[in-house]
């Protein structure tokens, strides 16, 4: 019998010690976890936070760049203005297109819409209208002259419809910079 005692006794101290170490390791285990979960965040805000930093580095020295250039690009806008045509050349204008047009065997028609004034900054800007028919390749053609025309212009919208018999009919609105 003494030995079923010690026997049990010892199952009981073994199971205890078991239990207490096993919890022991589960503890320390899930304390482990915690904290590497934590780590893991802090890691996260720390790689966004220098990836925030970096953009905003980036941008101030992008701003730097700009206004150091903001000098020179006054020294030229003079010239740059007057490279513009005047108003009065603008009166021409139309007769060119209509010269691009003919050269392309294009339908042409034209018109001024409205006028931006010029400030010290930006250029006067007078919106028009501009309707035309014909084969595609010819306004493809009619579109290069015009972008290697002495105007400096820029387009809003353009509007092209396929007509029967494989012509198309354009619609294009845009605006034309002057003095």
């Amino acid at each position: 019998m003494r030995y079923n005692k010690y026997n049990m006794e010892f199952r009981k101290w073994l199971i205890r010690n078991l239990i207490i170490g096993g919890s022991a390791i589960a503890m320390l285990v899930i304390a482990l976890l915690l904290v590497g979960n934590d780590i893991f965040q802090r890691v996260g805000n720390i790689q966004t936070s220098r990836q925030e930093l970096s953009i905003r580095l980036k941008s101030f020295n992008s701003l730097v760049a700009l206004r150091a250039n903001a000098g020179e690009a006054e020294k030229i806008t003079g010239t740059l203005q007057s490279a513009l045509p005047t108003k009065d050349q603008l009166v021409g204008f139309s007769k060119v297109l209509e010269g691009y047009a003919k050269n392309n065997n294009l339908g042409f028609g034209f018109s001024f819409e409205s006028e931006t004034k010029a400030t010290e900054k930006f250029p006067s800007t007078n919106m028009f209208t501009l309707t035309s028919s014909g084969p595609y390749g010819q306004f493809i053609r009619f579109l290069r002259a015009l972008e290697e025309g002495v105007y400096f212009v820029g387009f809003d919208s353009f509007d092209l419809n396929k007509r029967p018999g494989g012509d198309f009919e354009i619609l294009m609105k845009g605006k034309v910079y002057s003095q």
